[in-house]
């Protein structure tokens, strides 16, 4: 499936989610993701903005929990789904859980968080 072919929400999302405007990313992909509420792939990327809203936001408990419930709908559509490297994804997923939970575990805000990076490829 190529860029062209594919839906412009889930479009707009990645490049609002890759300027770190994960608030609008997530209002962004829900119109497309209310057409279909049993579509785990949307739910867990707007979880993931979700996610990294609160990690931005200072809340370390709900950006554990996002990241963990993001990366469990996401591991369904590995290794790959709509152009993106699910497998990818999902390490950096568990990677930001971890800081998260680290953080939530020892009230430290001075942790880092290297946010993912979302990379269509075309043809798939």
């Amino acid at each position: 499936m190529s860029k062209a072919t594919r839906d412009p929400d889930y479009l707009r999302f990645i490049e609002l989610f890759n300027e770190g405007r994960y608030e609008e990313s997530h209002e962004a992909l829900l119109p497309a993701w209310q057409r279909d509420i049993r579509y785990g792939f949307y739910k867990a990327l707007i979880q993931l903005a979700g996610a990294l809203q609160h990690w931005t936001d200072g809340n370390a408990f709900w950006a554990a929990d996002l990241f963990a419930s993001s990366h469990n709908l996401l591991a369904d559509y590995a290794p790959a789904h709509e152009g993106l490297d699910v497998d990818r994804l999902l390490q950096e997923i568990r990677e930001c859980h971890a800081a998260a939970d680290e953080a939530r575990r020892t009230g430290s805000k001075d942790l880092k968080l290297r946010p993912p990076r979302l990379v269509l490829k075309d043809g798939e």
